[in-house]
C-alpha cells in the first residue's frame, strides 16, 4: 500500500479506532444481558446522478449508527440507533433486552467470541475519502461531454463511500476497519431510446477508476450497437466482458455453503451424503479466491459474529478447496468455522477480447447483464437478460449488433465450458450502481452458453 494513497486517522470519515471501540464499550456498559454484541457503521456517503445530458442531484451525508444485540439463553434480538446520547444509547439497550426475552430461542446461536487474532489491513485511500464535489461534477461533465459529442445522452451514477466499522462483545472482542470505495457507471442510449451502451467501473482507491474509458466505451457500444439485427435464441459460444462475468460470479458466493452441501441442497452435495471437498468439479483453468488483503479490493479481516477472515481458496485449478463453515454448522460438524467469501477474485489469463473474437467462428459478444435471479441451487443455476451492448461474431470478427436475450445458465457448466481468459480486473457487478464487495474476474469465452430466448429489452 502506497502512503500517497492513504491517510491519516485524524483526516479521515468516520470514527477512529479509539473513538469506535470506546463507543461501543460504553453500549456495553449498559447491558444487563447474558450476552451483547455491538456493531457500528460510522462514516459519509457522497453521490452524483446524471440524467439527460445534466447533473440532476448531488449529494452527500454523514451518519454513525449502532445496533446492539441483546442475548438471554440463546433467545436473541437486536435494536438500531443513531442517537448517541447516553439516555437514547441506554434506551436502545433496554428495547433489545426487552425483546430479547419474549423471542423464541435461536437453535444456532453459539455465544459470543472473546478476543481474536485478525490480519491487519486497511482499505482506506486518502483519493477516495478527500473526493469532494467538485471532482465528482469534473467527472460527470466527462461523460455529459462525450455524449453530447457523439449526438447521444448520458445518465449515470456516482456512489462514495468512506468511514468505518468496529464490533464488540461483552466477552472482551474487539474489530475495527475503515475502508472507503467509489462506484461509477454510465448508460448512454440515442435520443430515440433503440440503443443503448454500458460501461462502468469500481475501486476501493478513486485513482483506479478509469473515467475516460467509461465514457468511451459507453459511447462505443451505443453507436456500434445502432440498427441491431435478429438473432435467434441457442446455445453460442459467447464472449463476456468482465463485467458480464463479475455480475455472475457475484451471485456465485452464496454457493459455497458446506451446510447447504451437507444437507443435500446444494451443488456441493454429494449423493449418499456429506459434501464434495477435494473433487475437482471444474475446468482446470478454474481458481476461485478471497482475501481481505487483496490490493484495491480489501475488505474487513473479520465477518458477522467476528470471526477472523484470511486469505482463503476456494477452487484451485478446478478442485474445491474450501467450503463455509458457520460456527454451528462447523461446531455440529467438528471442524473450524470458515466464513463465506466477501470479495471474490478469480484467477484470469493472458488472452486479449479481441485475439477471443479472433479464435471464435460464430458466437456472441456480452457486455454485462441484468435482473439475475437464481433457478436452482442444485446446479448453481441464474436467469437474466443481456444489455446494453449485444453484438454476434463470425469468422473472427463482430459482424452486427443483435437483440438482447434472456438465458438461463448454469455457472456449474459455464466453468466447465472455459475456452479462454483474459486478465482479471475489479468491475462494478452490482445491478443497481453502488459500491458493493469487491469481484475481481476475467473476460472469458466460453463454449455452450445457453441464450434461451430473445429479449426485446434495450
Amino acid at each position: 500500500m502506497s502512503s500517497q494513497s492513504r491517510s491519516a486517522d485524524t483526516a479521515r470519515h468516520g470514527l477512529s479506532r479509539d473513538e469506535a471501540l470506546q463507543l461501543c464499550q460504553r453500549v456495553l456498559g449498559y447491558s444487563r444481558a447474558d450476552h451483547a454484541r455491538v456493531n457500528l457503521q460510522s462514516g459519509w456517503r457522497g453521490f452524483t446522478r446524471v440524467a439527460t445530458n445534466r447533473i440532476t442531484t448531488s449529494g452527500g451525508s454523514s451518519d454513525v449508527s449502532v445496533r446492539i444485540m441483546s442475548v438471554f439463553g440463546k433467545r436473541v434480538a437486536s435494536v438500531s440507533t443513531n442517537s448517541l446520547d447516553e439516555a437514547s444509547l441506554a434506551s436502545a439497550v433496554r428495547r433489545s433486552e426487552q425483546l430479547a426475552r419474549i423471542s423464541p430461542e435461536d437453535p444456532d446461536y453459539m455465544g459470543e467470541l472473546g478476543p481474536q487474532e485478525y490480519e491487519q489491513t486497511d482499505g482506506y485511500y486518502e483519493s477516495t475519502g478527500a473526493m469532494s464535489p467538485e471532482a465528482r461534477a469534473e467527472t460527470a461533465a466527462l461523460a455529459i461531454r462525450a455524449a453530447e459529442n457523439a449526438g447521444l445522452v448520458a445518465a449515470g451514477f456516482m456512489d462514495v463511500r468512506a468511514g468505518a466499522q468496529a464490533m464488540a462483545t461483552s466477552t472482551g472482542l474487539r474489530a475495527y476497519f475503515a475502508s472507503t470505495g467509489v462506484a461509477l457507471t454510465l448508460t448512454v442510449r440515442t435520443p430515440d431510446g433503440s440503443s443503448s451502451g454500458w460501461a462502468g467501473d469500481e475501486a476501493n482507491d478513486w485513482e483506479k477508476i478509469e473515467s475516460e474509458r467509461v465514457a468511451a466505451d459507453a459511447v462505443d457500444k451505443c453507436l456500434r450497437w445502432r440498427d441491431k439485427t435478429s438473432l435467434g435464441p441457442g446455445r453460442y459460444t459467447v464472449i463476456l466482458k468482465p463485467t458480464a462475468v463479475g455480475m455472475l460470479m457475484r451471485n456465485m458466493r452464496g454457493a459455497f455453503s458446506a451446510r447447504t452441501a451437507d444437507e443435500g441442497r446444494s451443488f456441493f452435495s454429494k449423493p449418499g451424503g456429506g459434501n464434495r471437498l477435494g473433487e475437482k468439479l471444474f475446468e482446470a483453468a478454474v481458481t476461485l479466491t478471497s482475501d481481505p488483503s487483496a490490493d484495491n479490493s480489501e475488505v474487513a479481516p473479520f465477518a458477522g459474529q467476528g470471526e477472523p477472515r484470511g486469505a482463503t481458496v476456494w477452487v484451485s485449478g478446478g478442485v474445491v478447496g474450501n467450503l463455509s463453515y458457520s460456527r454451528f454448522w462447523a461446531d455440529r460438524q467438528g471442524r473450524p468455522s470458515q466464513p463465506g467469501p466477501s470479495n471474490f477474485l478469480m484467477a484470469g489469463g493472458d488472452s486479449s477480447i479481441e485475439a477471443m473474437i479472433a479464435s471464435t467462428r460464430r458466437g456472441v459478444l456480452i457486455t454485462r447483464f441484468w435482473y439475475i435471479r437464481g433457478l436452482n441451487p442444485r446446479t448453481i443455476s441464474f436467469t437474466g437478460l443481456t444489455r446494453d451492448g449485444t453484438f454476434l461474431i463470425e469468422n473472427g470478427r463482430i459482424s452486427r449488433p443483435v437483440n438482447n436475450f434472456r438465458f438461463n445458465q448454469s455457472l456449474v457448466e459455464m466453468l466447465n465450458n472455459v475456452e479462454a481468459m483474459g486478465p482479471s480486473r475489479r468491475v462494478a457487478a452490482s445491478e443497481n450502481s453502488s459500491v458493493s464487495s469487491p469481484i475481481v474476474v476475467p473476460a472469458l469465452k466460453v463454449r455452450e452458453f445457453n441464450l434461451s430466448s430473445v429479449s426485446d429489452a434495450i
